[in-house]
């Protein structure tokens, strides 16, 4: 069987979004119909080393374009699984959709990034970024998906922040980096980054089980070198902190 096509690096500068308009299409997606046997196979090994990942529904992102600073295009329901497995592959080309999902950044008034890493039992263990989730059934509305409440939602699940209580730079941040499409939105907090992670890993630590096990502070770009990150983050501590 031929192996699959890795997606390569296809753009590491950042785009400035104004807004956003990604309608959720009712047609599946047809890479991971086609590889279901393989899905399932894949999930069945995945299951045994990280037994607490749960096969829930989530989102991809198809066809899309950015017009006069607006991402738009489609998005697909499929399940986790298969999200894993295309990931796991390398994300190919031939699967013609890409990754989306929001970010929350956390920045504190000495305009230090605070990340978060992933505990031992998530998906993505160990990997060092901003607040984020891929999306699911739950940032639908009206037949869209809600990047923006995603993004707030997972400021407040996995670090215990509220958007209220900072001010949110506008506009998002748009990396599209080897499959994934990361939409960000700086949040900053008068508060400084000793408190703010005090205050974040209290909340971790509150949580039977978080999806979070340390908080990252990074006050120089070069930290980004120390730690396990995908590349839109590493791509956005170098933005902001150069």
């Amino acid at each position: 069987m031929a192996l699959a096509k890795k997606r390569s690096a296809e753009q590491t500068e950042i785009v400035n979004l104004r807004s956003y308009d990604l309608a959720v299409s009712d047609s599946p997606w047809k890479w991971a119909t086609d590889n279901a046997p393989a899905v399932k196979r894949f999930w069945k090994k995945a299951i045994v080393e990280k037994p607490s990942m749960f096969n829930g529904q989530v989102l991809v992102m198809g066809g899309h374009e950015v017009v006069d600073g607006c991402l738009s295009g489609s998005v697909h329901k499929t399940d986790f699984a298969s999200l894993l497995y295309f990931k796991d592959r390398g994300l190919p080309e031939e699967a013609s959709v890409r990754n989306v999902f929001g970010c929350a950044v956390v920045r504190s008034v000495e305009g230090h990034l605070l990340f978060g890493r992933m505990a031992p039992y998530t998906a993505a263990s160990g990997r060092v970024y901003p607040m984020a989730g891929t999306p699911d059934p739950e940032d639908i509305v009206a037949g869209k998906l809600d990047i923006e409440g995603s993004l707030q939602r997972e400021l407040q699940e996995e670090a215990g922040l509220n958007a209220a209580d900072a001010t949110r730079q506008p506009g998002y941040l748009m990396i599209e980096d080897a499959g994934m499409v990361a939409l960000c939105a700086v949040f900053d907090f008068e508060v400084s980054s000793r408190d703010l992670k005090a205050r974040m890993m209290r909340h971790v630590d509150m949580q039977d089980e978080p999806e979070l096990d340390e908080i990252v502070v990074f006050r120089r770009a070069a930290f980004h070198v120390h730690h396990r990150m995908p590349g839109f983050a590493r791509i956005l501590v170098q933005h902001l902190l150069d």
